[in-house]
Order: structure tokens, then sequence, then C-alpha cells
């Protein structure tokens, strides 16, 4: 056997038995032109892309987005540069009452770029006519940028031929290539191929965890897992996958995020059934088939990292899922607050805006993470008043009370059945503070409260700002004259003098002291709520009951 080396950049073993002087003649011609054509060094065979060697850019961080423009639903792809490598930047909107939900994610490569994409939320609050500012931030908030997307109904949807830095790299570069003739070459004797075994490729997850089920139940290990940008799909009548069947399928979305303090508004728009955990907490629970239809809830968050989960499951007909947030700062109605505790300790577990507070559970729970005794709530609200006098009416099971400017009003803060409650208060013209706390106790959760222009036809004593309140006695007629006159003490001013009828003669007149206010209202229960104020919400229906009385109270 003899070995010959090709004088070429890349050493070669040629393997050949009994070589004859011709043959010979023309593997050495072959290997000069090799040589000649063959530079020091390796050069990667003609039609091989190399891939670009990526320097990260010095600069600000800077991103770009595709399109520019557009409304509810559009996809819009996120591209950046000069982020730091391996870091997590986040995807958000912004404008002057904060930031929205985190729409994406994506981790900085070596070479500082970063790709994602969110679906244009719909919002009603990112859907304004005008320029909205699209934010992406390090999870650590050290680096920022941003880029403008135009929404309203004249927009058209541009896109951007900007070229990124990520782009450039997977381009290939040519390499000039001398050209070869053609010389006939001995054929090789034949030799074992070794086949490469191919290695999975690993599931990279830098969004949402998308695990799928060919059942409606989650059961058994996930047919599929895969990343998914957002939980925004609308499969109709199709499916979600392929692998999966048209109906009867499950999946469950999981993600950690960093979250700044406040409350935040979770929106879930479901066709069939869902459940909604965060931090492990079940929020809203309606796994129940149904139709189309939407969902929010309020909740509370601290600084810092939060786990959502979602879980979904289609039986039959369109396959519907959307699932986004964003920070909620105004209240329109009643800003709900709901604790797990009797005495509203603690953080909330749950917040709602609320258009009134009109509530029967019975022996139920406001929501599926609340217990259904032993729990308490409080529900806050600015409300603009004609001067007036008006009759607050606040109906319990088991115990409430009621602030107005923070002055107490109403005061059943203990354990007791369903009962009807009320006071009159004189107000000047103006916005006021309400506020309304209620605890369960057991058995019926029952809480409702509402107001209305006091009557007027008979005149009845009110709570003012500045009672007057005497305990002189009440101006009596002459009486008939006695064996020992005594003259009629002088009657002592009071709002509203009540009249006495005249008594029968006797040897001492009786003076008559009117009732004085108290400091603290003595609510008085009532069977029959009255009609409903236009400014308040309706009042609570009741069987056989009878006209609230009133019971005056003076302010402190």
């Amino acid at each position: 056997m003899k070995t010959e080396y090709l004088p070429s950049g890349t050493a070669r073993r040629l393997v050949v038995q009994h070589f004859s002087p011709i043959r010979l003649g023309l593997l050495a011609l072959i290997a000069l032109v090799f040589s000649a054509c063959t530079p020091t060094g390796y050069t990667p065979p003609v039609g091989v892309p190399t891939r670009a060697v990526a320097e990260v850019a010095s600069g600000e961080p800077a991103i770009s987005i595709a399109p520019t423009s557009g409304s509810a639903g559009v996809y819009v792809q996120v591209t950046g540069e000069n982020w730091p490598e391996g870091s997590l930047v986040l995807i958000a909107l912004r404008d002057e009452r904060g930031r929205s939900g985190i729409l994406a994610a994506s981790t900085a490569d070596t070479a500082g770029t970063i790709s994602t994409g969110f679906l244009y939320p719909i919002s009603p609050r990112w859907l304004a006519a005008g320029s909205h500012t699209v934010l992406a931030y390090t999870s650590d908030g050290r680096h920022e940028a941003t880029a403008l997307f135009q929404t309203g109904d004249d927009v058209e949807v541009t896109a951007t031929t900007e070229t990124t830095a990520a782009q450039q790299v997977d381009t290939a570069t040519p390499t000039s290539t001398a050209t070869l003739t053609a010389i006939p070459t001995p054929t090789p004797s034949a030799t074992a191929t070794i086949t490469p075994v191919p290695t999975a490729t690993p599931l990279i997850i830098t969004d949402w965890r998308g695990d799928y089920w060919n059942n409606p139940n989650q059961s058994g290990p996930a047919l599929l897992t895969r990343n998914d940008l957002v939980i925004f799909f609308n499969w109709g009548e199709g499916t979600a996958d392929s692998r999966l069947g048209v109906d009867h399928y499950s999946a469950r979305w999981t993600r950690t995020l960093n979250f700044d303090a406040g409350i935040y508004r979770f929106n879930i728009e479901v066709d069939d059934g869902f459940r909604l955990y965060i931090d492990n907490a079940l929020v809203l629970d309606e796994w129940e088939e149904g139709a189309a239809r939407t969902y929010t809830v309020d909740v509370p968050l601290s600084t810092g990292f939060h786990t959502i989960q979602v879980d979904y499951f289609e039986r039959t007909g369109v396959a519907l899922m959307r699932f986004w947030w964003e920070r909620n700062d105004t209240f329109s109605g009643w800003k709900g607050e709901y604790f797990g505790n009797r005495e509203l300790q603690g953080n909330p577990v749950l917040v709602r805006d609320e258009p009134q507070i009109d509530f029967n559970w019975g022996e139920g729970r406001p929501a599926a993470n609340l217990p259904a005794d032993h729990f308490s709530a409080r529900w806050q609200r600015r409300v603009s008043f004609e001067p007036g006098t008006y009759r607050f009416f606040l109906r319990m099971d088991d115990g409430a009370r009621v602030y107005l400017d923070s002055q107490l009003i109403l005061d059943e803060w203990r354990d007791g059945a369903d009962r009807t409650v009320n006071v009159d208060v004189t107000l000047p013209g103006g916005e006021r503070a309400l506020q309304v706390e209620f605890f369960e106790s057991s058995g019926v959760a029952r809480v409702g409260f509402w107001w209305q222009l006091a009557p007027t036809a008979t005149p009845t004593p009110t709570l003012t700002t500045e009672p007057t309140a005497t305990d002189a006695p009440t101006a009596t007629p002459e009486a008939a004259p006695t064996d020992t006159p005594t003259a009629a003490p002088e009657a002592a001013p009071t709002e509203t003098p009540t009249a006495t009828p005249e008594p029968a003669p006797t040897d001492t007149p009786t003076a008559t002291p009117e009732a004085a206010p108290t400091e603290t209202p003595t609510p008085t229960e009532t069977s029959e709520p009255p009609p409903p104020d236009e400014q308040g919400p309706p009042s609570q229906p009741g069987d056989g009951e009878e006209e609230p009385t009133v019971t005056p109270t003076a302010a402190s």
C-alpha cells in the first residue's frame, strides 16, 4: 500500500493500490492544479454560505417595529439591537397613565439583538386615534428603548424595510473562486459512509409555555408543548394544532413575569371554559361549556415576579381563547376590595369595579379565591350630591357599616340575620366620599346599600353637620286657673317646633322635652325598602316589609 499526501491547504489522504506510472502522473497533475487554485489556509467549498461574525455594536439599545400602524389584532414584530448579552427584554405599551401588561419578551443573543412580537390589544385605552409608545426594557430596569405605533380609522398598515444586525448575520457571504477545468479522474474504491444520528432540537421557551392535550380534561402527559408568543387565539371550528382534533382538546399556558406594584385588570374572552391562577391561587373559575363570553377581574400585585397560569378546554364548535391584561388605575363605579378574613386585614385577594352594591351570595362566595364564610369586603366611591336631605339604607347578613366623608353614619358591625337599617342626613351640594364595609360570618351572605331623597311631607329631625339639640321643655298652652297658679316656662327655640295638644288642667304644667340626637346613628330595622333614588342603586326587594322608620342622629 502506498500513501500520497496532496499539497493542498486541506490534508487529504488518498489510498491507492497497484498504481501504474500513467495513473501516478495523472494524480500528480491533479495535485498541481488544486495547489495552484487553493490559497494557503482553508477556504470553504463554493456555494456553502459563510456566517458573518457578528460584532456587538456600541451604542444605546434600540428597537424597530413592523408594521408601524394598524389596529386591534395586528401582529407587531419587534426587533432590537445593542441590548446587553443574555438580558431579558420585556415588551409593553406605555402612555401617561403608565404601562400595559407585558405583551412579549425576548432574550438578547451574543450579538445584542432581540426578536419577538405581540398581537396589538383590543383595549379601548390603546385604540384611541394617535401615536402609542411601544416600550422595550430590561427586566432589571436599567435599559429601555421605544418606538411609535399609530392607531386610528384612517391609518394604513405599513411595514419597515430596515435590516437588523440579526438579519445581516444570516445572510450568505459569496467567496470569489477559480474556475477549474474538468480532468478525468479514476473512480476511487467505495468506502463505508457513517450516517450521523440526528439529535433532538431542545425546546426553548421565551414567552408562554403552551401544553396541549388531545382530551378536554388535561389528562395524562401533554401531546405537545410549544412556545406561544401570546394567548390570543381564535381557531373558529378548526384546531389549535394539526396533531390535535378539532374538538375535545385542552391546553395550559404558564409564564412568570415581573410586575410593578399596582392593580391589574385581567381579561379573558373564551369559548368554551377556562381557569385563571395567579401565584397558584385560583382567581377565576369558568370550567364549563359556553358560547363566546368575556370576563374581567382586578387583582392587586406587589412589585416582583408573579406566575400566571391559564387553563382552557374546547368541547365542540367554535374554539376561542384570548387573554390579556393592563394596569387599572381608575374605577367607573364602586372599587370593591375583598379579603379572605372577616376583619379587612392584609392585602385584598380580589379587587373589582362594581356598578352597585347589591349582592345576595346565599351560602356561596363572591369569587373562586374567597371562602364561603369568614370573608369581608370594602367598597369606596365618590358621589356628587345636590343640596338636600337624603335617606341612606343598608341591608346586610351578617355585619356592615357606612362612612360618609370618613364619618360613621350607620353601624351594624355584628353578627345577625338579614335586616335593613336607615338614617337621614342633610347635605350641602358637592362631592362626598362614601365607604361601605361588610363581613360574613357563616350561612347566608348578603349586602346592599342605596339612598334616596328623604320624604318631606312630615317634618322630621335630621342629621346636620352642626346639630343644635336642647333639653328645654316645649311651650305648653296656658292652663285653667288653679289654686296655685304657676307660670308656664318659656319655650326654648328649636329647629322644628313641635305642637303639643292642649292638656287637661293640672296643678303643675308638664313640660314635654324634645328628644336629643345621639352621636352615633342608631339604625332602625325596616321591613320594606323604599323606592330607589335616581342617584342611588336600586332598592333591595323584600316580601312583606314595612315602611322604614327614621332615627335622627347628630353628626360628630
